[in-house]
C-alpha cells in the first residue's frame, strides 16, 4: 500500500503544484484583464463625458441662434405693426383733412350758390346778367 500512496503522491503532487500555478497564473491574468477593461471603462467614460459636454455646448449654441432668431423676428413683426399702424393714422388724418376740406368747400359754394340765386332773382340782377351777355356777344361779332 505504501507503494500505492508513493505512486499516488508522485502523481499528485505535480498535478496539485500544476493546478496550483495554473490557478495563479489565471487569477494574475484575470485582475490584470479586470484593470485593463476598468482603465477603458475610465477611458469610455471621460469620452462620453466630453462628447455630452461638447453635445451639451452645441445644443446651448443652437437654443441661443434660434432665440436671436426669433427675438429678430418678433422686433420686425412688432416695427412692420408699428409702420402699418402710423400708415393706418395717417390715411385717417387724410381722410379727415379731405372730409374736412370737402365739407368746407361745400359750405363755401353752397354760400356763394345761394347768393348768387338771391342776387339773380332781383330785378337788378337779371338786368345785369342781360346786360353782361349782350356785351360778350357783341364783343364775339366784332372780334
Amino acid at each position: 500500500m505504501i507503494e500505492f500512496i508513493k505512486t499516488l503522491l508522485i502523481a499528485c503532487i505535480p498535478s496539485v503544484i500544476a493546478g496550483v500555478c495554473t490557478y495563479l497564473v489565471a487569477k494574475k491574468n484575470a485582475s490584470s484583464q479586470i484593470k485593463i477593461v476598468k482603465e477603458q471603462n475610465k477611458h469610455d467614460l471621460a469620452k462620453l463625458m466630453e462628447q455630452h459636454r461638447v453635445d451639451i455646448e452645441h445644443l446651448k449654441e443652437a437654443h441661443k441662434l434660434e432665440m436671436e432668431s426669433k427675438e429678430q423676428e418678433h422686433k420686425n413683426k412688432l416695427e412692420l405693426q408699428q409702420k402699418d399702424f402710423e400708415n393706418s393714422l395717417l390715411k385717417q388724418q387724410k381722410d379727415n383733412e379731405n372730409a374736412i376740406t370737402a365739407e368746407t368747400l361745400k359750405g363755401v359754394f353752397g354760400m356763394f350758390g345761394n347768393a348768387l340765386n338771391t342776387a339773380m332773382d332781383t330785378p337788378e340782377g337779371k338786368r345785369l346778367l342781360n346786360d353782361s351777355l349782350k356785351s360778350s356777344r357783341e364783343d364775339i361779332e366784332k372780334g
